[in-house]
């Protein structure tokens, strides 16, 4: 009997093995390079032309009073001078006269009055003008404070 079992199993695994082909032969050829010369695109010339922007009434007033807020972030400022109001309106004048491209703000925390440079958005900014200002300046030193963001000027 298992004999029989056997052949019968045999015989319905058998053909499907024997059916299987093996898988054809695959050979690859190398590319053919075309020699023959591209022709290379051409570039219209720029004409200059006109330009309308319509602008709704609305956005002309806004942007004007965006323009006339101070818009004011966190950065860093160098402290230059701390002491009496007479000594450090001399400093700011001099100073604003040595750099009068960065910003000088006097302000008074009594019963002193101190002299804050620079509107400086990274530490780094403030780094490289204290070390600028260390040579005049002697006592400086870089503190945290609310700075205005710098005017475009066109």
């Amino acid at each position: 009997m298992r004999a029989l079992l056997f052949i019968l199993l045999l015989a319905v695994i058998w053909p499907p093995v024997q059916a299987q082909e093996p898988p054809p032969v695959r050979t690859f050829q190398r590319h053919a390079v075309n020699l023959m010369a591209v022709d290379t695109p051409t570039v219209t010339p720029v004409v200059p032309g006109d330009v309308t922007l319509r602008v709704a009434p609305g956005i002309e007033s806004t942007m004007e009073q965006f323009a006339e807020v101070k818009h004011i972030r966190k950065g860093f400022r160098v402290q230059v001078f701390l002491g009496d109001r007479k000594t450090a309106e001399e400093t700011k004048r001099t100073f604003l006269q040595k750099y009068p491209d960065t910003p000088a703000y006097l302000s008074w925390l009594a019963p002193n009055f101190r002299l804050r440079v620079g509107d400086l958005r990274t530490r780094l900014e403030a780094e490289r003008l204290l070390r600028d200002l260390k040579v005049i300046y002697p006592g400086s030193y870089i503190v945290p404070d609310d700075i205005e963001m710098p005017r475009v000027v066109e």
